[in-house]
């Protein structure tokens, strides 16, 4: 009796995997909620400093940003890859690339949102935060793939799963989050990084699971 209920590997391994995925989870959650708040700090104190640099800060807010991400998610798979700073500066480009276009964004719809009507903002803002996820997404698949490419011998089919996966739940992230943005509170912001990191782990955690090869049930 007590040797049938014994684990097995297979079952060991099983458990591995989740606790893997939850973890994945958990640190891209840490991740955003840390990096909104420097953010939102960083917003907050540049509304009562009256120098020019507010926009080199603005900038500067991504590479911040990128290295945040970075160094968490390699603490998950810090055993799989042997180069933390081929990793750390593969996804610290990526983000910041992404942060760039997020600022552009953001000024788009500023302007945009003057000329048009309501019905038509509403469109406008879905389609462009669609957009804007899927090339965040995109960016930041490619670079971390080729860190799983060179580390974890992954095939090209996985990495395109990698890169989708990462479209996909970026786009659903941002379009979440900024339904969740509200009047930008410091609430908001963390309630925005929660979701965002629950919402990139959980469906970028299933496509690592496939790469690393880990058994799903």
């Amino acid at each position: 009796m007590m040797q049938a209920m014994r684990p097995t590997p297979r079952n060991i391994r099983r458990r591995y995997t989740l606790i893997l995925w939850e973890r994945w989870i958990v640190v891209n959650v840490v991740a955003e909620v840390l990096s909104f708040t420097i953010i939102s700090i960083v917003i907050h104190s540049m509304k009562f400093a009256e120098d020019g640099n507010s926009n080199n800060i603005l900038v500067l807010l991504g590479l911040i940003r990128g290295v945040v991400l970075g160094v968490a998610r390699y603490w998950v798979l810090r055993r799989y890859i042997g180069n933390f700073i081929f990793w750390l500066v593969g996804t610290t480009i990526a983000a910041f690339l992404g942060w760039i276009l997020l600022l552009v964004l953001s000024t788009v719809i500023v302007l945009e949102l003057v000329l048009n009507t309501e019905r038509v903002r509403t469109l406008f803002i879905f389609i462009k935060l669609l957009w804007l996820g899927i090339s965040m997404g995109v960016l930041m698949g490619f670079a971390q793939g080729l860190a799983m490419i060179k580390y974890l011998q992954a095939s090209i089919k996985q990495i395109a799963w990698w890169i989708n996966a990462n479209a996909f739940a970026s786009a659903l992230g941002v379009l979440l989050g900024y339904i969740s943005l509200g009047k930008g509170t410091f609430f908001n912001l963390v309630m925005t990084g929660v979701i965002m990191g629950i919402t990139y782990g959980g469906i970028t955690g299933v496509a690592l699971i496939y790469i690393l090869r880990l058994p799903l049930r």
